[in-house]
């Protein structure tokens, strides 16, 4: 017995003084994670989520999303984990975790269709077990407005099987264990018998990693937007056809990336003017949310648009807060001191045509004008200016 316990401490003795493996390369990058600076996010959100030395707060710091990932992760946590907030304290978190912990230009752009709530057949085409894995619940769109680390994509399907039970016989377990008597494929290659589920987390983690450069390029430049001005609105509303107008942007003095919104425009098929008015938030430097109407009415209206580089477009959507599939695709784009066109009330005309009557709708357009000072190309003829000038269906201040 005592030569027995000899020889296991003596085994012990010379396992110990193995050199340790090398870390992993998760291991290595110490520097990974966001640093929360938010006093009020610390404060708030701190007794849940640990922070360490440099700040980095559990969960929060190895994450990025939208404005309204942030969003439905706050519901939650009050639902489900009985915090308490204000809703001014709300907005203001998904505020700084939106412009601090949120996406670029070019990382937005592909699930855009997810919060400009579209109803679009989208087809992911890089993988098919993660589009397989993730549909069975809910769009691909909110999948692709996701930045995380490879633990945090593990924690994600952990937190969906924790409180969605169901959601292993419907996405991730469906038809049990792989099979393990596959044959090796034609490259002679042994086959993959890992889970879909397995397979779709290792291509999350790596297609959609929390750091990129594009988000360090963004995060290192982005600026406050200034928008205000007058701009010019054109779009398509389905059923009604094209719409023209404008949209007076005023800065909000109490509320930075906030502003004002008047907007005006005339269904151009019909001739009726629709008048609007509303506040935004800009987040992350590009990322316009509105809303205009009287709130509580089926006349409120939400919009979702992105900004170019230059603050010169903006586009996206407009829809309804009730019925989010009644909705308008617009472009907006910054009016000068100079003439603009926004559109026609036709956009065709019969062959051999005469005596047809039609509307231009723009901005700075002249007083006075002339039959020879409008053109169409060949084969249309202006032959006569009924009336022009300020006062039109499109408000020109």
């Amino acid at each position: 017995m005592k030569l027995a316990l000899a020889a296991f401490a003596l085994f012990a003795f010379f396992a110990s003084q193995q050199t340790p493996p090398p870390a992993s390369a998760d291991a290595e990058k110490k520097d990974e994670g966001i640093p929360v600076t938010s006093p009020l996010v610390r404060q708030r959100c701190g007794s849940c989520h640990r922070a360490d030395e440099q700040g980095r707060m559990t969960r929060i710091s190895y994450r990025r999303t939208t404005p309204e990932g942030w969003e439905e992760t706050i519901k939650r946590m009050v639902s489900l984990n009985d915090v308490k907030l204000d809703p001014s304290d709300a907005r203001e978190i998904v505020r700084y975790l939106a412009d601090h912990h949120g996406l670029a230009p070019e990382e937005v752009a592909p699930g855009a269709f997810e919060v400009e709530r579209r109803l679009v057949d989208y087809k992911y085409d890089k993988d098919k077990d993660a589009e397989e894995t993730c549909i069975k619940c809910h769009s691909f769109g909110r999948v692709l407005l996701q930045r995380r680390t490879k633990e945090e994509w593990e924690l994600l399907l952990a937190m969906h099987r924790g409180y969605y039970p169901l959601v292993d016989f419907q996405a991730f377990r469906r038809g049990g264990p792989p099979p393990r008597d596959q044959q090796p494929g034609p490259d002679g290659r042994p086959p993959d018998n890992r889970h879909p589920m397995e397979k779709a987390l290792e291509h999350l983690s790596k297609t959609y990693p929390l750091d990129t450069p594009t988000w360090s390029a963004w995060s290192a430049s982005m600026q406050p937007a200034k928008l205000a001005g007058r701009w010019a609105v054109s779009g398509y509303q389905a059923g009604k056809g094209a719409i023209v107008g404008q949209v007076v942007v005023s800065a909000d003095p109490n509320a930075p990336d906030s502003f004002n919104i008047d907007t005006r425009y005339t269904l151009a098929r019909t001739g009726e003017t629709v008048t609007r008015a509303g506040k935004a938030i800009v987040y992350t430097g590009f990322q316009w949310r509105g809303r205009g109407g009287l709130p509580g009415s089926d006349n409120v209206w939400r919009e979702v648009m992105l900004v170019e580089r230059d603050w010169k477009e903006m586009s996206g959507r407009w829809f309804t807060g009730a019925y989010d599939e009644t909705g308008i695709d617009v472009k907006l784009v910054r009016l000068t001191s100079d003439p603009v066109v926004f559109g026609s009330d036709l956009t065709a005309l019969k062959t051999a045509t005469t005596g047809r009557a039609l509307k231009i709708y723009g901005a700075n357009l002249p007083a006075s004008v002339k039959p020879e000072d409008i053109g169409f190309g060949q084969g249309v003829k202006v032959t006569r200016v009924v009336s022009a000038g300020r006062g039109s269906p499109v408000r020109d201040t």
